[in-house]
């Protein structure tokens, strides 16, 4: 089953769209946090916000997570050793205030177990594959101090993509 999840704070139909009509197209299963989006879901099962417990069985259950760029679901997927395909959203088609997002999938994709797409055509190439997408293989808190290293550096050297010159 995929689980696809936009956060709280900002709709994300372009994602939710993609990946119904994939599932759709592909009889798969799979289950959307859809948050204020007006897409709804024609082949996810769907909910606009879940409780913590909600959200957790349902990443349980996954065996692919589909996000936004967003860290908190990152972070849960790796501590969960469940691949995570990240797609931002994009401030010129309104989806976000600017492109921070974008500005960080780069860094993203380095970490194990993340994979990124940054439109429907790289999203679909990466549910192609789905079954050859590992998740992250390192320790729970070796994981989380690798993402605040990525995190760190990438904030640090910006210019150098993450990498001090």
């Amino acid at each position: 089953m995929i689980f696809v999840a936009v956060g709280t704070q900002f709709p994300f139909d372009r994602l939710i769209r993609s990946v119904d009509e994939w599932v759709g197209q592909h009889q798969m299963a799979g289950i959307a946090q859809i948050a204020g989006g007006e897409y709804l879901p024609q082949h996810l099962r769907w909910e606009r916000f879940m409780t913590t417990d909600t959200f957790n069985q349902h990443l349980q259950a996954a065996s692919l997570i589909i996000s936004h760029a967003g860290m908190g679901n990152i972070i849960t997927a790796l501590e969960n050793r469940k691949p995570i395909i990240v797609m931002n959203r994009q401030h010129a088609l309104g989806e976000h205030r600017n492109d921070h997002q974008l500005d960080g999938l780069a860094w993203m994709g380095k970490l194990s177990g993340v994979y990124t797409a940054t439109s429907q055509d790289e999203l679909y190439a990466l549910l192609e594959r789905q079954h050859d997408l590992q998740a992250a293989t390192q320790t729970p808190g070796a994981r989380r101090q690798t993402l605040v290293d990525f995190i760190d550096q990438a904030i640090r050297f910006p210019k150098q993509g993450g990498k001090p010159a």
